[in-house]
């Protein structure tokens, strides 16, 4: 009994560091605009990327991440669009890493039909990245893909320069238009941050005082087999500058109905220690058994 004692103790001690420890990452940024490469990264299951195209945009505003791992908000590897330089999305958040680049890129028609009566206040939108993503269902199926929403507006221009994230299926029309927030609005600057609202992250730039989502998932209706699309398109709006960025993984099919909610993304350091705590459990039998 004592010594099943000392090595719960030690177990709870290592524990006890690894959750107090202070967390050091970031997210890996690598520009790209190559076809191959973004629909590499947004592979899922089931699904077949066929192409991933800038449409809108300047090239510096598209890239690839990786290492999304640090507590408390993790996230899979996949495709990260800012209005700004992509590579001024990694973190940590810092006093001097405030993104903020006035690109002078255009907005687009569909993201300024879409803006009146969707998004706060919405006059135009600017600084648009763009990217089309076609692919093929082999037989009818529901495609799902998790994102996270993230902002240098928040918490100051919550409701003036309300930055969007929007995603159009099949069409550019309001109603083609199938990511929404938890609330079920369209994903922006303010409104959506009154729910799933961290400015702890640390893995990015939007972190205290700004603010991002945490990890949504937007599951579509059943879509018959063959050629599908999707439009992604994140905008400044109403201005130019204080970034913001959107980081999309995990294209694949799904079951279930229409809509978004919360994402169900292991967390790395949740799964460290369930394994220390399974391996403390064998040592101590094994120990017990001799």
């Amino acid at each position: 009994m004592k010594q099943f004692t000392k090595v719960s103790s030690l177990a709870a001690a290592i524990c006890a560091v690894l959750l107090t420890a202070p967390v050091q990452a970031t997210i890996i940024v690598n520009q790209t605009t190559n076809s191959a490469t973004l629909g590499g990264a947004l592979q899922g299951s089931g699904v077949t990327i066929d192409s991933a195209t800038v449409v809108n945009g300047s090239a510096v505003q598209f890239g690839t991440y990786t290492n999304f791992t640090a507590p408390p908000v993790t996230f899979g590897d996949g495709i990260v669009m800012s209005t700004g330089n992509a590579v001024d999305t990694a973190g940590p958040a810092s006093s001097s890493n405030v993104p903020s680049t006035n690109l002078q890129q255009s907005g687009t028609a569909e993201f300024d039909a879409y803006g009146p009566g969707h998004i706060t206040n919405f006059s135009d939108s600017n600084d648009v990245a763009a990217l089309k993503v076609d692919f093929t269902l082999a037989s009818d199926s529901a495609v799902s893909f998790d994102f996270i929403f993230g902002s240098i507006e928040y918490p100051q221009y919550v409701n003036s320069f309300t930055d969007a994230f929007l995603a159009f299926l099949d069409g550019t029309s309001a109603s083609d238009q199938v990511v929404f927030d938890s609330n079920n609005k369209a994903v922006q600057v303010g409104s959506s941050f009154a729910s799933l609202l961290t400015t702890s992250d640390v893995n990015t730039a939007f972190g205290d005082p700004h603010g991002l989502i945490m990890s949504l998932t937007t599951t579509t209706q059943i879509l018959s087999a063959g050629s599908h699309t999707l439009l992604f398109e994140v905008g400044d709006v109403n201005d130019h500058i204080l970034d913001s960025a959107v980081f999309l993984s995990n294209l694949r099919t799904n079951i279930g109905g229409p809509g978004t909610e919360p994402s169900e993304v292991p967390e790395p350091g949740s799964l460290a220690l369930l394994g220390l705590g399974i391996a403390t459990l064998t040592a101590v039998r094994r120990r017990k058994a001799s």
